[in-house]
């Protein structure tokens, strides 16, 4: 997804922080005084202050006084509450989304989802099957909240979903065949009862999947 200008979303060094993240450059948990996040970064310090305000806002940093600058690690609490409050959002979005989306958009989806579904039962590679379900993840979410046309919600929901990028740093097997295949089918699942314009059974089939990916982060 396309970085745009609003809030966090519109600031280089935050971007440029989990970018980091998610390739390494930094860990959870680390430490690092702010020269230390300069180099890394390769920002100067006064854009690189703006920015630690942002993450600090997002619980992404602690900062400490003469102690540095201390990276989040996103455990169970973080990463349930991340989910929660994206299932919140979306629920409340799924009515506008079921009256306003059109067939060809469920269809197309649907097809890509069985594509991706058969991939995953061929054991394609584990990083391209989790490339192919985050791209899938983006854009039927995405939709889901782009229904609501409030901008305010669809910055919270971006970085709500960033945020659980974080859980793949933690836990490669996140991404396993056998995972994505059942995030998939569970995608399937809503995409057949928001075929049938059903939003009652659409809202309780978006809730379970938010719970199956709570417990496939942390459950095994």
């Amino acid at each position: 997804m396309a970085l745009n200008t609003l809030g966090s979303r519109g600031n280089l060094g935050y971007a440029a922080f989990r970018a980091a993240l998610l390739d390494g450059r930094l860990r959870p948990g680390a430490t690092h005084t702010q020269a230390e996040l300069c180099d890394i970064l390769a920002m100067s310090l006064s854009p690189l202050r703006d920015t630690l305000t942002l993450l600090q806002a997002d619980g992404l940093i602690t900062v400490r006084h003469r102690a540095g600058v201390t990276v989040l690690t996103p455990d169970v609490t973080f990463i349930r509450e991340n989910f929660q409050f994206r299932s919140m959002i979306e629920r409340e979005a799924v009515p506008q989304f079921v009256e306003a989306v059109a067939d060809d958009w469920i269809a197309d989806t649907t097809a890509a989802h069985q594509r991706a579904l058969t991939a995953a039962a061929d054991r394609s590679p584990a990083p391209q099957i989790e490339r192919s379900l985050r791209a899938l993840d983006w854009d039927f979410h995405g939709a889901i909240v782009a229904a609501a046309h409030n901008h305010l919600v669809a910055e919270t929901h971006f970085r709500l979903q960033e945020n659980l990028k974080l859980a793949r740093v933690l836990n490669q097997d996140f991404a396993s065949p056998s995972k994505a295949a059942d995030a998939i089918g569970e995608h399937l699942v809503i995409l057949d009862h928001l075929s049938r314009r059903d939003t009652d059974a659409t809202v309780h089939a978006l809730e379970a999947h938010f719970r199956a990916a709570v417990h496939r982060v942390f459950g095994g």
